[in-house]
């Protein structure tokens, strides 16, 4: 080796969304040292931290793995995108900071199908609490003091509120707070946004403790492989510039690389499925046969309809306004660009016998469409639509031994007759919602997929050759106590002392909502079974839902 240095009493892969959160809460007590291990850069591009440059940050290879997956038969043989953040703060630096928690009854499946009695939704809500600092204040469901500034979306359009009455009228439902007493419907959205700023996990949790002496954060760091002494994690192998370096963990070492990221690095360092790992010419170190296994995503496919009225937000592609507002938003953090866009939404259910909703919408007042690496902005609105609760499940595997060889992706997407009826349904039921009155003074012709697409096998070519994923990859390391199960109820590696698993990897099913805060909850609750610090008391509000 080039270098051997210092040891650390833990040692974090990945500066994400669950790394930012770890770096932080096992070095409050100002003895135990960390070393956090980031691939990418510092945070330090102004797009990342302005809301409306979603789509600049997100397309930067600076600060994106930029994965794809293998072709997807049902998809119109398409490779699919697979964006993960790159960059201190990981995918919640460059995602569109939607700040959604899922359905209390994820969690509850969670505890009752996988053997977690503490991962329902009473001991999950605590750990929500103390991460949000929410702007509507801190009640029964939200958190009111923590480090995640989480902001309502409140930027004046009438489009936004079309679509949240036009819930209502559809029979779909509204609602105030999706993270509050009604947790379905279609409503304004919280961000994780503070004063006009994006608030990622480097934000809130990062950037205010990197003074810590007993905390040492490096980018630029690409982590190789793990190093084991028997069936114990001891220490990590990582590049930097100058050459490779051995760091050593006297206490743990703890993966937060996401779900691609963390199973990869586990595989090519000897552990998971015998079968996968000898085809990768990798020696087997310590079998896991779930590793890689289980990936679950969104599915998700866009509709656009014209507007008859100059309401969208289109005018924001004219150089000269373009200019204007970014020029407002440095000065005051304030105007056009302190929005996310993406301030409307909501989680619906296709048919009334549902246990819970299955589809969910991100709504914004304008026709985003890609040309190459262009964005083009058309007077219209756009409504993404996506598939909560698929039953379809993906892998991924090695291809040889070396971690920066990008892992082969399979999300066997729509490979289940369930997953293709439901998109199906989810697109009938948005023309049902668009068609309701509280667009009839802006619906114009529908874009697309476009009134010409009116069967059922129509529909569903048009989801094959359009859909793509919501960049929600995770469950790949997934807890639970079966054979099949990576991690355990406190995300420690089966079978692997001093080793941690700690990002959306480890959910069992992906939840139905965007990944961010839960993610995070994971890795607050994660870090009290680190420090070995009692569990917080469980908590379970009521729900429109509950019966008396």
């Amino acid at each position: 080796m080039a270098g051997k240095g210092l040891d650390y009493d833990y040692i974090i892969v990945g500066a994400g969304s669950a790394g930012c959160v770890l770096a932080n809460r096992p070095s409050e007590d100002g003895k135990s040292s960390v070393l956090v291990l980031e691939a990418g850069p510092a945070d330090k591009s102004l797009m990342i931290h302005m809301p409306a440059a979603v789509y600049r940050v997100w397309s930067d290879p600076k600060l994106n793995w930029n994965y794809q997956s293998e072709v997807e038969r049902e998809m119109a043989n398409r490779a699919i995108p697979v964006p993960q953040g790159r960059v201190l703060g990981g995918s919640s630096s460059i995602n569109s900071m939607v700040y959604l928690r899922g359905h209390p009854t994820d969690y509850d499946r969670w505890a009752l199908e996988h053997g977690l009695p503490s991962w329902d939704y009473a001991h999950c809500l605590p750990y929500f609490r103390k991460s949000e600092r929410s702007e509507r204040g801190e009640n029964a469901w939200r958190g009111g003091s923590g480090p995640l500034g989480v902001s309502i979306g409140k930027t004046p359009n009438v489009l936004y509120d079309a679509f949240v009455a036009a819930g209502a009228e559809a029979g779909v439902g509204s609602s105030d707070d999706l993270n509050g007493f009604r947790p379905e419907g279609l409503a304004r959205y919280d961000s994780t946004k503070w004063n006009g700023r994006r608030c990622s996990a480097a934000v809130a949790y990062l950037h205010p403790v990197a003074h810590r002496a007993n905390l040492h954060i490096m980018t630029g760091s690409h982590v190789e492989r793990l190093i084991l002494e028997g069936n114990r994690a001891v220490g990590v192998v990582f590049q930097t510039d100058g050459g490779p370096t051995t760091i050593q963990a006297c206490q743990e070492v703890i993966l937060s690389g996401g779900a691609i990221n963390s199973p990869h690095l586990l595989m090519v360092s000897g552990i998971g499925p015998a079968d996968v790992l000898k085809r990768a010419n990798i020696s087997v170190k310590h079998e896991l046969p779930g590793m890689g296994q289980n990936l679950q995503d969104h599915i998700d496919f866009m509709m656009q309809w014209h507007c008859t009225k100059p309401v969208s937000i289109n005018h924001l592609a004219n150089p000269l306004v373009k200019a204007a507002v970014g020029a407002q938003w440095l000065l005051t953090q304030g105007g056009p660009v302190s929005s996310n866009i993406w301030e409307a939404g909501g989680v619906v259910r296709t048919e009334s016998g549902l246990v819970a909703p299955n589809i969910q919408y991100h709504f914004c007042p304008v026709c985003i469409d890609h040309i190459g690496s262009e964005i083009k902005l058309k007077q219209g609105f756009q409504i993404n639509v996506s598939q909560l609760r698929q039953d379809s499940r993906g892998h991924l595997e090695p291809v040889d031994g070396n971690s920066r060889t990008p892992p082969r992706i399979f999300f066997n997407f729509l490979a289940n007759e369930h997953d293709r009826k439901e998109l199906v349904e989810g697109l009938k039921l948005t023309r049902h919602i668009v068609n309701q009155p509280a667009f009839n003074e802006y619906r114009g012709v529908e874009l697309k997929p476009g009134p010409d697409v009116k069967t059922e096998i129509q529909m569903l070519e048009y989801v094959r050759r359009n859909a793509a994923t919501e960049f929600h990859p995770s469950c790949t390391c997934r807890m639970g106590c079966d054979k099949m199960a990576v991690v355990d109820e406190t995300l420690k590696v089966r079978g692997i002392e001093s080793l941690r698993v700690v990002d959306a990897s480890v959910m069992p099913n992906v939840i139905s909502a965007n990944l961010n805060a839960t993610v995070m909850m994971i890795a607050e609750k994660a870090a009290d079974a680190v420090r070995n610090v009692a569990p917080l008391h469980p908590q379970r509000p009521r729900f429109f839902f509950d019966q008396d």
